[in-house]
């Protein structure tokens, strides 16, 4: 089996010297969704050197980030992203965006190109193209199953990244839904997406039958808006289906930590190392309870394994960290 690699990305440094790094391999630097989160790494290109620095002195692999939206005018600091990047020595950009990539391959960078969570990879032959435009690894889109990444990994020659743990990317857009002024102008900004924002709808009851989702559950539909972006109020949860992905061949795992806190990022860190470890020892495997009291400790609204079941993102698939009425 090929080495396993468990990530996590951070914004900034504060959330990067606040974060126990020791169960990750790799860490992806910089925000995707806001250039103008505060300290964002894409951003303030001249803190990449020692971030990046510090990252492999501890025997970790660095990787930078570039916007998730790019538009026209985003362009010019995407290529300075991509030189910069490369003179502080990162292993690998990741790329959101057929544009960035080609650009990333017509300055002749030789970064190896990790493409993210919204790039539309839906298919393998989509994985194809990018792939012979320097891409080597994907993030394929959340709507896709498991069963569909094995193809995307085999059909299409690259590495599939998988979201093993964290809030699931539902969306992004060049407007910010938390400011009522401009961006620059609105003195909210940048400091209103550090806050905790939810969204939440009722749905109408059901008049009889089975409900459909967990019990307690089925009431209400619980996002997180961070600005710019839209993620999944419950995190996606892979604590239990570990042996399975592994045995599908997938060795590259990421632990969303994005707009999360330093404690979420350490702990469920270590919660998947060690998981991973006993995993792939090939011994007998099983939740343990200390595992379980963390990641439900860190979990906002409860667990779902998202679509890789080939089930609405909301549910979740498993016997030791099913729903309780009290979970929303």
């Amino acid at each position: 089996m090929s080495e396993i690699e468990l990530i996590v990305t951070v914004s900034s440094p504060r959330e990067l010297d606040g974060t126990d790094l020791r169960p990750y391999d790799a860490v992806c630097l910089g925000n995707p969704y806001c250039r103008r989160f505060e300290g964002n790494f894409a951003e303030r290109l001249a803190l990449l050197p020692e971030a990046v620095s510090a990252l492999r002195a501890a025997g970790k692999k660095g990787y930078v980030t570039t916007p998730a939206a790019p538009r026209g005018g985003d362009l010019p600091q995407v290529e300075r992203i991509i030189e910069a990047a490369g003179e502080a020595g990162a292993q690998a950009l990741e790329v959101h965006n057929m544009g960035v990539l080609r650009i990333l391959r017509e300055k002749g960078n030789p970064l190896p190109a990790h493409m993210g969570a919204f790039a539309n990879v839906y298919t393998h032959m989509g994985a194809r193209v990018m792939r012979e435009y320097g891409a080597v690894r994907v993030r394929p889109n959340a709507e896709v199953s498991l069963g569909e990444m094995e193809t995307i990994a085999k059909e299409g020659g690259v590495e599939v990244e998988v979201l093993v743990h964290g809030k699931i990317p539902l969306g992004v857009t060049d407007r910010c839904s938390l400011l009522t002024e401009a961006e620059g102008l609105d003195p909210k900004c940048p400091a209103a997406c550090l806050e905790e924002r939810w969204l939440t709808t009722r749905l109408p009851a059901r008049r009889s039958g089975p409900p459909p989702g967990r019990a307690g559950c089925e009431g209400a539909w619980v996002l997180k808006t961070v600005g710019k972006g839209v993620l999944s109020g419950r995190d996606m949860c892979m604590l239990e289906h570990l042996p399975l992905l592994l045995s599908a061949g997938f060795t590259v795992f990421k632990v969303e930590g994005l707009y999360e806190t330093a404690a979420y990022r350490s702990e469920i860190g270590r919660v998947y190392r060690e998981a991973l470890a006993l995993a792939a020892s090939g011994g007998a495997y099983e939740v343990r309870p200390e595992w379980a009291e963390a990641v439900r400790k860190h979990s906002h609204v409860g667990l779902c394994n998202g679509y890789y079941f080939g089930k609405t993102g909301r549910l979740y698939v498993g016997t030791v960290l099913q729903y309780k009425k009290t979970d929303v």
